[in-house]
């Protein structure tokens, strides 16, 4: 009797700690890090250790948004142009200003809890990047006049901004324009204490993240180019040094430019970068990430004629994925496309033109039936740990951020 309540005893407990063990079984299901994109819905927002790159299309500058795996955020230009022959149809209609759509597009996908955005960034102070003063309605205490990203600062504050001329505006001759309003800006934000102007430089990681970034020792953002020089090797090939000689600040050629890495995932984006310094860039490609390792790029000066030269062809500059900020009638240039459609996987923008739609050239080419996706916002969205990524296109026509179409997932190389 004793023996049969020992077995009975036995048997409770055998089933208590299977009991017990059985929920350590279900770790292979663990719930993804990501909610589910689908096409039709909005598109879910950023989660952690993602990151994230929105293209914002408002039809009238150029504008992205960067999210880092820890939920550190990012602006990068944030332009207003005013309408003329060769532009696109303002987005999603004439009646938002191009500022409040880059702000209603930020506020949404802001990680939550988040009420600025950390840093800001002017790739060089063109009206399509920064604003036009013909398009401000107000003028701020300070004396700027509101247009662009001086605009959206009283819409979604900013912590850090960064230029490549500050604090030398005067000496460096931008005294004119929406360049004047930029310096007042930069002065009254350091004056004030509303934020921290800061120079970029070139060959610096001064973008970092400010969450726990030792959670994601495997991301950074290094700069490459500012103010017409470039980091890269010296001509012996021995060392890393700035390469080129400074402009006045204000031209294409000096564009601010940075490497982002995560992982294996590479990605460059350089503003409206020409001459010279593109040519250093590509030099930069071919010494620091090498043929077939670059995941994305975004287009040097929305893919015009000069937007992609013979030094970037000679060093097999083909990335997976590129992405085009466009709006305009003659960019892309239909030549550079013709030679940048065969040579990467996919090619995105945000928007095309009808003038170029309907050129024959294009046409008997079948250029836009090559074309991965247009018209709408882009998002590439990488997933942890940099191993794969995401492409998607969003409809532009309202403030719902549905999804149109989904692309991946890409590996990285």
């Amino acid at each position: 009797m004793k023996k049969i309540y020992l077995i009975l005893l036995l048997a409770l407990l055998l089933n208590v700690g299977f009991a017990e063990a059985a929920p350590r079984k279900s770790k292979k299901a663990k719930k993804s890090n990501t909610a589910i994109v689908e096409v039709g819905k909005t598109l879910p927002s950023w989660s952690k250790g993602c990151f994230d790159i929105h293209f914002i299309n408002s039809g009238r500058g150029e504008c992205c948004f960067y999210i880092m795996p820890d939920g550190t955020t990012l602006l990068v230009d944030a332009g207003e142009v005013g309408a003329s022959k060769i532009e696109v149809m303002q987005r999603p209609n004439d009646n938002v200003r191009p500022y409040m759509v880059y702000a209603n597009y930020i506020k949404y996908f802001l990680p939550k809890g988040a009420k600025a955005i950390d840093y800001c960034l002017a790739t060089h102070l063109h009206i399509d990047h920064v604003g036009t003063v013909k398009m401000a309605t107000e003028t701020a205490p300070a004396g700027y006049h509101k247009t662009g990203m001086l605009a959206l600062y009283d819409e979604v504050p900013y912590r850090y901004v960064f230029d490549s001329v500050y604090p030398d505006y005067e000496v460096r001759n931008i005294t004119k324009g929406i360049g004047k309003d930029w310096s007042i800006f930069m002065r009254w934000g350091k004056e004030s204490k509303q934020f921290t102007p800061k120079k970029f430089i070139p060959g610096e990681e001064q973008i970092v993240m400010l969450n726990k970034p030792k959670k994601h020792k495997n991301f950074s953002i290094f700069n490459i180019c500012a103010d017409c020089r470039v980091w890269g090797l010296s001509k012996d090939g021995t060392e890393a040094q700035l390469r080129g000689k400074r402009s006045e600040g204000m031209s294409n050629s000096a564009s601010c430019g940075f490497h982002v890495r995560y992982g294996d995932f590479d990605y460059i984006a350089c503003g409206d970068l020409v001459g010279a310094p593109q040519n250093r860039v590509a030099y930069y490609f071919r010494d620091f990430i090498g043929e077939g390792k670059l995941e994305a790029f975004k287009c040097h000066h929305h893919l015009a004629g000069n937007s992609w030269g013979i030094k970037m062809r000679e060093a097999k500059f083909e990335p997976q994925v590129v992405l085009n900020h466009c709006f305009s009638s003659i960019k892309p240039n239909v030549e550079k496309l013709m030679h940048v459609l065969p040579v990467v996987k996919s090619f995105f923008a945000t928007n095309i033109h009808p003038d170029i739609a309907a050129n024959p050239e294009v046409k008997a080419n079948r250029l836009i039936e090559k074309m991965a996706a247009y018209n709408g916002h882009i998002v590439l969205r990488v997933m942890p740990g940099g191993k794969e990524f995401y492409v998607y296109m969003l409809d532009d026509g309202d403030f719902e951020y549905r999804v149109k179409s989904i692309h991946g997932p890409y590996k990285s190389r």
